[in-house]
């Protein structure tokens, strides 16, 4: 049968497709391979990979290859990776164009070039449901692209993005661990969750929290604290409660456009009307925590708080940045 003569759904399995399409379904509706052929020859479509075409010539979007890629290896493949965490929506750098899929450790399939395969022997438990194309749970694609990162940094703040975008909870990634007992850089990820899971959402509150007021014995500050502004709800980063004062880390995330920095501002004036004094980092202090420490230490010492900062090395400036900062306000 002609192109033109195949059945209304073989058009419409093209368009829930995004325009791809394998040669088993064009045979099953009737089109034949000197059909297939001669449109390819013509331009009218183009094979994408082996037995998998799109029924458009062009540049082929990144939707329609992740289509063709899992009618390349289906139905027993699922999105994994990088593949996923964008399909999920993730916001987040996700490197080349290149589709990752998962499939049973005993299959055996000639790979082609732009998809990756990943064996997996417990495939089946690592899908999520009734979805199509299938995709590994939002959890298991998370936690297996964090394990292999070149850096560790990338790793803790993958996991930590990922809760704070609300797609998952650091309890659930826990849980999926719990499973992967194998996983490479797992006791790193377990111990960077259980952190997320006293509220901690972002690398830089992970580096305030071990380089800044653990290791300087400071007192223990609440995460996200829920305040209002006077027009609305806002959470502030931490806040040592016993004390007043409320300290704001701005990483690059979150804080970048117009808005964000007009919310900022309308944070730290409510709590100024609050009479909440309010500190504020940003990267520099995984560089010198010791400074970060000894500022948060002066301005907690001024609210009530008795103890000393504990110098986190020998060498560390702590105490006589405090010092310096103690007489630099008598000055004043």
């Amino acid at each position: 049968m002609r192109w033109n003569g195949a059945r209304s759904g073989f058009k419409e399995l093209r368009r829930l497709h995004l325009g791809a399409f394998s040669r088993g379904q064009a045979n099953a509706y009737g089109v034949s391979d000197r059909t297939l052929a001669v449109r390819c020859r013509s331009g009218l479509i183009q094979r994408l990979y082996r037995g998998v075409y799109v029924d458009f010539s062009g540049p082929v979007p990144w939707e329609t290859r992740v289509w063709a890629a899992w009618l390349a290896y289906g139905p027993e493949a699922a999105l994994g990776g990088e593949t996923a965490l964008r399909r999920y929506g993730l916001v987040g750098q996700w490197g080349d164009d290149v589709i990752r899929l998962e499939i049973p450790h005993e299959r055996r399939v000639r790979r082609q070039v732009g998809v990756v395969l990943t064996r997996c022997r417990d495939f089946d438990s690592r899908v999520a449901g009734s979805r199509e194309p299938p995709i590994v749970r939002l959890e298991v694609a998370v936690l297996a692209v964090a394990s292999r990162l070149p850096r560790r940094e990338g790793a803790i703040a993958l996991v930590l993005d990922t809760c704070r975008q609300r797609r998952t909870t650091p309890q659930r990634l826990l849980a999926e661990l719990d499973r992967l007992q194998r996983l490479p850089r797992r006791a790193l990820l377990v111990e960077v969750l259980e952190d997320a899971a006293e509220g901690i959402e972002s690398f830089l509150e992970l580096s305030y929290l071990r380089k800044v007021e653990r290791a300087h014995g400071l007192p223990a500050a609440v995460r996200q604290v829920r305040a209002s502004n006077g027009r609305g709800i806002v959470y502030r980063d931490l806040e040592y409660e016993d004390y007043g004062l409320i300290v704001e880390l701005d990483g690059r995330a979150g804080h970048d456009d117009t808005g964000s920095r007009w919310r900022d501002m309308s944070r730290d004036n409510a709590a100024l009307m609050a009479a909440k004094p309010t500190l504020r980092f940003g990267y520099q202090l995984v560089g010198d925590p010791c400074a970060a420490a000894a500022q948060v230490a002066r301005v907690l010492r001024a609210l009530g708080w008795r103890d000393l900062p504990t110098p986190c090395t020998p060498t560390c400036s702590v105490l006589s940045t405090l010092a310096d900062l103690g007489s630099a306000a008598h000055a004043i």
